[in-house]
Parts: C-alpha cells; sequence; structure tokens
C-alpha cells in the first residue's frame, strides 16, 4: 500500500534510468517514468503544500515547481541527457523561479533528500543576510538552536575557507562559521520507505516549521518579506 504511488518499481526505474541514460531508452518508458515518479512527486508537492498553508510563511509547490528530467548539456563535459533523480522545489511564492528561501525535495536511488534555506544566493543579498547576523546576532543565535535542538544540522556547501570580503574584522564573532557559507541550507537525507509509505510529506513539514524563522530571517533581511 503506497499514499502516492510511490513503489519500489519507481526506485526500479531510477537504478534503470541510471544504467541507461539515452534517449532510447528515455522514450521507450517516459510513460512509466511519469506514472511511477512524476505524477506521485507533484502529489507529495502538493500534499505538503496543503498541510503548510496555514503556517506562519506558507511555502507551496506543485507539478509547475518541479524540474525537468532533461539536461542542459551544451556546457558540460558531461553529456548524458537526463537527470537520475526527480527534484521540486515549495517556495513562498508557489513559483519555481523563486531565488531566496526555498524547501527541495530530492527523489533519488538511494532515496535522496530534502532541504530547507538560501541556496547560493547573490553576493549583495547575502551580505545583508550576514549584516543582520552581526546586528541581530541573538535573534540569529536562537534560530540555529531551534534548528539543532529540532534534529537538524546546516549542510557545508562550498563554505569559504576565510572571512568573506569586507568581513575580515568579525574572524572571532560568534557566527563566523555562518558569515563564511554561500548557502544557509538544512537538510535531511530520506529512506526509499519514506517516499513509498507517504511520511516524507510529514517529513517537508517537519523541516518548513523548524526552518520558517530562518527564512523570515533571512527574507526580512534582503527586503522581501510580504
Amino acid at each position: 500500500m503506497t499514499a502516492f504511488g510511490i513503489t519500489p518499481k519507481s526506485f526500479k526505474l531510477l537504478d534503470e534510468l541510471t544504467a541507461n541514460n539515452n534517449r532510447e531508452w528515455y522514450h521507450a518508458h517516459k510513460e512509466e517514468l511519469r506514472e511511477q515518479l512524476l505524477d506521485p512527486f507533484a502529489s507529495i508537492l502538493e500534499s505538503a503544500s496543503a498541510k503548510m498553508k496555514n503556517a506562519k510563511r506558507p511555502f507551496s509547490g506543485s507539478k509547475q515547481t518541479m524540474f525537468r528530467l532533461y539536461r542542459d548539456t551544451r556546457f558540460s563535459n558531461d553529456k548524458r541527457p537526463y537527470k537520475e533523480h526527480v527534484g521540486g522545489l515549495l517556495t513562498p511564492s508557489g513559483n519555481k523561479k523563486e531565488d531566496t528561501a526555498l524547501i527541495y525535495a530530492h527523489l533519488a536511488s538511494d532515496g535522496g533528500f530534502i532541504a530547507s534555506g538560501f541556496y547560493r544566493l547573490e553576493t549583495k543579498d547575502l551580505n545583508r543576510i550576514r549584516d543582520r547576523m552581526i546586528e541581530d546576532a541573538k535573534t540569529f543565535q536562537a534560530i540555529t538552536r531551534k534548528i539543532t535542538k529540532a534534529g537538524y544540522h546546516f549542510a557545508e556547501i562550498e563554505p569559504l575557507k576565510s572571512m568573506p570580503r569586507g568581513y575580515a574584522q568579525y574572524a572571532d564573532h560568534e557566527h563566523a562559521t555562518f558569515l563564511k557559507m554561500k548557502s544557509l541550507i538544512v537538510s535531511q537525507n530520506q529512506s526509499r520507505e519514506a517516499w513509498i509509505d507517504g511520511s516524507v510529506v510529514k517529513e517537508l513539514v517537519k523541516l518548513h516549521k523548524a526552518t520558517v524563522d530562518l527564512m523570515l530571517f533571512g527574507l526580512e533581511a534582503i527586503g522581501k518579506k510580504s
């Protein structure tokens, strides 16, 4: 019994796509991929959205906030035509083009992961968040403690080795580690079973609840609070 249509066969399809990442195999299994992976994934995003609609800051996603399986290989040495995972967003606007706060769901052969926060912001926006970390250090500390207490951790995604330009004087600041981050992302691995039984929806809602203050902190810093 599955909640949204993700089954062991869905993961078998991802394994087969990895082993046969070519246009012939893809077109022969296109309908199967839609039924076993893409449509169920969209339903998961929609279900999570419905459970977040009354939150402090609702996030939403749907089929329109999913990423295509096609890869853009024009400027890449990796010429595989298709991604070997399914990915999609939940954002404050419900728009995939949202470029600030986001929740990301990643369904892969090993189960994948979910993540929340700010990913590779423009330097001007990132610096505004850094400035607020310094100016309102106590609030930021409370936010990070809440996230840690909830059992999550910040992912170290390409952190700077030294302090960013203009922040050298804050090398000993209590938030120096965060000031060196280019992305403020909280992530959690997911098992295959979480997708099959639908509990990934509950995990997305829990992640949103644990990180919404982080995202509000950042959105307010860059002037995008609605």
